[in-house]
């Protein structure tokens, strides 16, 4: 649909209830999107981000908004839908973020750093400083990769496979399932990652208390710790290169993963 600046206006004038479901999906969208939901990012750029984003849907000629109940009751229970749909199409992306803190945590717990944490300004909270390591590697590969920008473009179709209105979000199994899934799909890739650091500090403790009890008056505390976090450190650097590959396979699962989210909210 092209329209001159003031044709736009007049037409989003016409058609505020349309405008407010798409740009309400859209900010739960964003609203849990890694990178972009940090505080980190100011408010304004995230507002104008989502405008921008809005207005590009808002123009489609696939955006339309079928017959509601025309109240302030029926106009709430559409936004609220809307809402969680973008919601729910983002945890997807954030639970693989979640994924990269817990790994982060198991190796702080075998490494000594189980209560040394950072203050995460994406999330707001306290979080392994590991876990917050990878965090910052992971978003890296996602802006710099170009994921961002085609997550982004697969949420943006999703308002041409899910009409406005028309997504189907509480008391769906198929959606349940597949979060579930993807759970435990990743929960299992997280030990994977983690198995090389936390496997290797298990095998010095074992040998730490081997020579406990060969050498009594050898101080375990003083001995294993500086060992620990010193082999943990040398084992993330060399398992670093092959984390690019993994977050390849990551994304496959993650654009799999929404497209089966997004085909699970289209109406039947």
């Amino acid at each position: 649909m092209d329209l001159s600046a003031s044709e736009l206006i007049v037409h989003l004038y016409l058609n505020v209830d349309v405008f407010m479901a798409v740009f309400v999906r859209i900010m739960g969208f964003f609203i849990i999107l890694p990178v972009l939901s940090g505080q980190s990012i100011p408010l304004q750029a995230r507002l104008i981000l989502s405008l921008g984003v809005a207005i590009l849907a808002f123009v489609g000629d696939f955006v339309v908004l079928p017959p509601y109940d025309p109240t302030i009751f029926g106009f709430g229970v559409l936004i609220f839908q809307e809402f969680m749909v973008g919601l729910i199409i983002g945890l997807v992306v954030m639970m693989v973020f979640s994924m990269f803190h817990f790994v982060g945590q198991l190796i702080d717990f075998q490494m000594g750093f189980g209560m040394v944490t950072v203050f995460d300004p994406f999330g707001m909270q306290q979080t392994p400083i590991t876990g917050n390591f990878y965090f910052l590697i992971i978003s890296l590969f996602f802006v710099s990769t170009g994921a961002l920008q085609y997550v982004l473009g697969i949420f943006y179709q999703s308002f041409e496979l899910i009409g406005l209105g028309q997504g189907q979000v509480l008391g769906n199994r198929i959606i349940a399932v597949e979060i579930v899934e993807i759970i435990v799909q990743y929960f299992h890739l997280g030990l994977r990652i983690a198995l090389p650091v936390v496997g290797t500090i298990i095998i010095v403790d074992i040998v730490l208390g081997i020579l406990v009890k060969a050498v009594p008056q050898m101080n375990v505390f003083v001995v294993g710790l500086p060992i620990k976090v010193a082999l943990g450190l040398i084992i993330i650097f060399l398992t670093m290169p092959f984390l690019s590959d993994a977050f390849a396979l990551i994304m496959d699962d993650v654009v799999r993963g929404i497209a089966n989210i997004i085909r699970g909210m289209m109406p039947e």
